[in-house]
């Protein structure tokens, strides 16, 4: 797997609160962060989980 930058890892933690926030607008975009979350980068997995964003 790539090495991601700092940016690119905000963005995409950016994106899932967004999501988080209104999970009935956006359940199908949810359940395929959940099954993906194998292959998330490791610092995002990091980040969401001090953040207590828990899938």
């Amino acid at each position: 797997m790539g090495k991601f930058s700092s940016q690119e890892i905000e963005c995409q933690y950016n994106l899932i609160k967004m999501l988080l926030a209104e999970p009935e607008k956006y359940g199908d975009a949810i359940n395929a962060i959940k099954k993906d979350i194998a292959y998330m980068p490791l610092e995002l997995k990091k980040k969401l989980e001090e953040e207590n964003i828990i899938f």
